[in-house]
């Protein structure tokens, strides 16, 4: 790395020091949203997709007790819509996606108490349907399975960033 380069880098660093910039996971799991992330309970949902959603958030977050004191609520709704159709009214492409509503609460707090955060996350896939119906069951899904990943990271993201140490997590 030549000198001038350096200088920028290390100037570069200095600048966001200095506007409070702070890494989102700079504490590890033992402060700020690292340790958030493991302080949560996942309320179940009900259905095969908010089984998957639950099941990608128990391994996006990874809570170490079910005695966590944050309790995180999913609602997951699916949309699915076809995409192409043939001249013979055969659908072979659909479109899935899908909606999930979260909230964040104390363990114990009422459920008209205002929650720490909450929000909604969305993802949309595509899968193919052919003439087997098996094939057709397998590509639907592994697209549910993608997508209940990518709304867990994209929750445990607005999570970590929404983080406020005043919630004693």
């Amino acid at each position: 790395m030549s000198s001038c380069n350096r200088r920028f880098f290390a100037l570069g660093a200095l600048a966001l020091g200095g506007c409070g910039f702070r890494p989102l996971y700079g504490g590890g799991t033992e402060a700020g949203p690292g340790r958030l992330l493991q302080s949560v309970q996942i309320e179940r949902e009900s259905g095969e997709l908010g089984f998957r959603v639950h099941e990608a958030l128990i391994e996006r977050l990874r809570p170490p007790t079910p005695a966590a004191p944050l309790r995180l609520t999913t609602r997951t709704r699916l949309d699915r819509d076809g995409l192409a159709i043939e001249e013979d009214d055969e659908v072979t492409r659909y479109n899935l996606r899908v909606f999930t509503r979260y909230t964040l609460q104390r363990v114990g707090a009422a459920p008209s108490a205002t929650p720490l955060t909450e929000g909604e996350v969305r993802s949309i896939a595509a899968y193919n349907a052919t003439s087997s119906q098996y094939a057709t069951l397998v590509a639907e899904r592994q697209v549910l399975d993608r997508t209940a990943k990518e709304i867990a990271d994209k929750i445990a993201k607005r999570l970590a960033v929404a983080y406020d140490p005043a919630w004693g997590a």
